[in-house]
């Protein structure tokens, strides 16, 4: 028995280390009837567009006070960015004109801005978690 608790103990002590959470809130939301999805990415290939490239993704809670938040959990302490879209026709996709602008509400993390010419980098957005932390992305119109 004595052997066994040690190992139990650091068990459970390890499966912590590194469990960070993210807790994002979404403002500016266009429709009560949209879908939000939030996705979190480790590196910049694929930001902010690739689902398939996303680290996690999740969609958006409406709380009881009215706040929409995404939350990220079981995260480690290491540079992350989000991208969030408001999906308002529920295809699951960022609609987008001809030249590519965006056709929904979306945002990605530091609030950075679109360029003219593309989205924001991953290094514009990315930020550090080194604790549970708490956001707040603006999405654009």
């Amino acid at each position: 028995m004595k052997q066994i608790f040690p190992f139990f103990f650091f068990v459970l002590v390890t499966a912590n280390l590194g469990a960070l959470d993210l807790e994002v809130q979404i403002e500016n939301r266009q429709s009560k009837q949209s879908t939000i999805h939030c996705g979190i990415f480790v590196q910049a290939d694929g930001f902010p567009t690739e689902n398939k490239k996303q680290y996690q993704n999740t969609k958006a809670n409406v709380e009881a006070d009215g706040r929409t938040i995404c939350r990220f959990s079981g995260l480690n302490g290491n540079t992350y960015a989000v991208s969030v879209l408001e999906d308002l026709n529920a295809n699951g996709k960022m609609d987008s004109t001809l030249v590519g602008y965006p056709k929904e509400p979306w945002g990605v993390s530091n609030n950075a801005p679109m360029h003219t010419f593309g989205p924001p980098t991953f290094q514009e957005a990315s930020f550090t978690l080194k604790a549970n932390q708490k956001l707040t992305i603006k999405l654009n119109p």
